[in-house]
């Protein structure tokens, strides 16, 4: 699919405030399941520097500066990307890789950031041992009933602010957004021995709609198949339908804007705007 994306970011002040350097994440990632065919950020104020990077994660990051006040801060954003995978499951898993807890043995540094539950509750545990028994510990089928369980039972809600619900009151209320489902999700997936991470990008979705958002979703790291997504929001595994700007271990690091401002007293107010258009190609 070939995917026409225009986001706009705006924070606008109550006063004249003074920027930090910022953090943008807005850059697709290319990992063979998707190429940027067109790529322009424009940025006000204008940025005095500009510095283009990868994080730890492999994420590109923009970080910019300036000199002097402003009353607002705007990102635009206007990427075409073509998604590459159009079946889910094109891979022939490593024999480690088929039956839980995987064993991590060969890639154990790397993966170890994956596996590590921040804040790990018994009922979570709890909840993935026994969908995990009721496969006979079977990797994907853990992995697809997990996903259609969490879409089937909770109530999905759209929160457009504020951090991802700790994993066990997404659990214990059985509601949450996109992105606390993903972290239940991923915390899940890590309590059964999967290195798994949080995503954060744009989806197909309904096309239609006349609001859109950046969308959050897991993936897991597969031994003979690499990173794969599963989206419990839609219950499905992620294919050709999804684009990923940002994946990293912790959500806090795939945020599209991190940085401060300096002004006593000001306020900020924040506006966005998404449009998306899919071509099936």
């Amino acid at each position: 699919m070939l995917f026409n994306i225009q986001h706009r970011t705006r924070y606008d002040y109550s006063q004249p405030v003074r920027l930090s350097p910022q953090q943008l994440r807005f850059y697709p990632r290319s990992d063979g399941s998707q190429r940027v065919v067109a790529h322009r950020l424009n940025i006000s104020p204008a940025p005095h520097g500009q510095n283009e990077h990868l994080d730890l994660e492999g994420n590109r990051v923009t970080q910019v500066w300036f000199e002097g006040e402003t009353r607002h801060f705007e990102i635009e954003v206007d990427m075409q990307v073509e998604t590459l995978r159009k079946n889910a499951f094109d891979f022939m898993l490593a024999p480690e890789s088929m039956r839980l807890p995987i064993d991590h043995e060969q890639d154990a540094i790397c993966a170890r950031a994956y596996l590590d539950r921040n804040r790990a509750d018994d009922a979570v545990t709890a909840f993935a041992a026994e969908l995990s028994l009721g496969v006979n510990r079977d990797t994907l089928r853990f992995l697809d009933r997990l996903n259609r369980q969490l879409y089937d039972e909770f109530t999905q809600i759209h929160r457009h602010s504020g951090a991802p619900q700790a994993p066990a009151f997404t659990l214990q209320s059985r509601r949450g957004a996109c992105r606390d489902l993903a972290v239940l999700f991923v915390d899940c997936c890590r309590a059964e021995g999967i290195a798994a991470r949080f995503v954060s990008g744009y989806q197909k979705g309904d096309l239609q709609s006349d609001r859109r958002d950046l969308h959050a979703w897991p993936e897991v790291y597969l031994p003979g198949a690499g990173w794969r997504g599963f989206d419990p929001t839609h219950g499905h595994a992620v294919a050709d339908t999804h684009v990923t700007i940002a994946a990293a271990a912790h959500a806090r690091d795939t945020l599209p804007v991190i940085g401060v401002f300096v002004g006593g007293g000001a306020r900020s107010a924040l506006d966005f705007a998404v449009q998306i258009q899919v071509l099936d190609l």
